[in-house]
């Protein structure tokens, strides 16, 4: 289905209070990364005659949580540090021509649901801003919010950390809990002389699509992810995980091109997995640990089998936070495991990355006018996978993207089809 989208306003948002702090430098890990956004699209139900109401509120308390936020007002400055000179964040506002129910109907439509993002400019990525928001109202009622911030300064917990912060001075409350942008202290930077391997570049097109695990369907696939574990029984995302690296691989087209091997990382959120004194809760930036599962070509990508080789990954990361006491030693170790595992990577290795934004509260953003009926990610990079939790808190949406070739294959595997459904209908109040 086609969409168009009329701009009914652009504008630029700054902060309402100055910052005091002039440069903020990048993590080791951040000054590597694309130049890319993380995102979230949230979707509400409601009348149009309140468009000018939720504008205003949006922008007002959007200058007030930039104050707080103040790295996303600022620039990216050579590539390793932001300038927090207070520019301010984009916001544009759009009428789409569409219904509401349109958009809906079809929700593993990516490509639709894409077009709410913000699509940044192609010139030199420091001229962007790193804060994105588009607000988009549909013909006949309801409204979209897209916020996108730069991946160098924030990863899907710190997206969700500002969405929060934003909805509480959208309803007039302050945030007493002010973030602290702390990554190049956890991730020292590095000589920008430093240069990571190469990733082959993927020239084949690409197609996402979602699926839904309901409830019961999970607990099915976790007593069968389970089997034969000695550990307790294996988590929510454990267990889609391995299913799904299982179906991807199967799917991988052409079969007759040889492969040495499939890369497959998970992001892990270090967060809730290291003291307090490490890291604070409240931290924002890229706080993330990249463990490495690497398997042959001919691998059959058992399910309990892979949910032990998840496991174990993340028992090596316990043992590099709990080795002693000392947290700049444990912080170099952590890096120093990163940088090894990103090594491994062969540049013809066929790469898999799998991100949790599982128990991050998006269906919590209410700015007002009430809970989200459904939160999409944006644009999700080539043989990736994101994970959600669905609006009951237990079933999980998955959205994965594959070359077109693969999902071809991948969305008709009779296993996945066992446990999972292509995303229904998403249905308002």
């Amino acid at each position: 289905m086609a969409m168009k989208l009329e701009i009914l306003g652009k504008e630029v948002i700054k902060p309402d209070s100055p910052n005091h702090l002039q440069t903020l430098h990048l993590s080791l890990f951040d000054q590597f990364l694309p130049s890319t956004y993380v995102s979230a699209i949230f979707f509400y139900d409601d009348q149009p005659n309140q468009e000018e109401i939720l504008v205003h509120r949006l922008k007002n308390s959007l200058s007030q949580t930039l104050s707080l936020f103040y790295p996303l007002a600022g620039r990216i400055k050579e590539g390793v540090t932001v300038d927090c000179n207070d520019e301010g964040a984009l916001f544009i506002k759009e009428r789409a021509d569409v219904l509401l129910s349109d958009v809906l109907r079809n929700p593993s439509d990516a490509d639709l649901v894409h077009k709410l993002i913000v699509s940044p400019d192609h010139a030199d990525p420091g001229t962007w801003p790193l804060l994105h928001v588009k607000v988009v109202f549909f013909r006949d009622r309801g409204f979209a919010v897209a916020v996108s911030a730069s991946h160098k300064v924030c990863d899907a917990a710190s997206l969700s950390m500002f969405v929060r912060s934003w909805t509480k001075a959208a309803k007039g409350f302050a945030d007493t809990v002010n973030p602290e942008f702390a990554a190049s202290v956890f991730y020292p930077p590095a000589d920008i002389s430093v240069e990571f391997p190469p990733l082959l570049e993927h020239k084949t097109k690409s197609k996402t699509k979602s699926f839904v695990f309901g409830p019961l369907m999970m607990e099915k696939l976790k007593s069968r992810a389970s089997c034969g574990l000695l550990a307790p029984q294996a988590t929510r995302v454990e267990s889609i995980t391995a299913l799904l690296l299982r179906c991807m691989t199967k799917a991988r087209r052409p079969k007759t091109e040889a492969v040495t091997e499939f890369a497959i990382t998970h992001t892990m959120n270090l967060r809730p997995r290291v003291p307090l004194s490490f890291l604070p809760r409240k931290a924002i930036g890229n706080f993330f640990f990249l463990p490495l599962l690497k398997e042959t070509s001919e691998s059959k990508m058992d399910t309990p089998e892979t949910v032990s080789k998840l496991r174990k990954t993340k028992e090596e990361l316990n043992e590099l936070i709990t080795k002693d006491s000392n947290s700049d030693e444990a912080k170099e170790r952590i890096t120093s495991a990163m940088l090894s595992f990103l090594c491994e990577v062969s540049p013809e290795a066929v790469t898999y990355a799998v991100s949790s934004w599982c128990r991050m509260s998006f269906y919590e953003a209410d700015f007002g006018w009430g809970f989200p009926f459904w939160v999409a990610p944006g644009s999700v990079d080539k043989t990736q996978v994101v994970l959600m939790d669905a609006k009951d808190g237990e079933g999980v949406e998955a959205w994965v993207t594959l070359p077109e070739t693969d999902m071809a294959e991948f969305e008709h595997d009779d296993e996945l089809l066992v446990y999972a459904t292509p995303s229904p209908s998403v249905r308002t109040k």
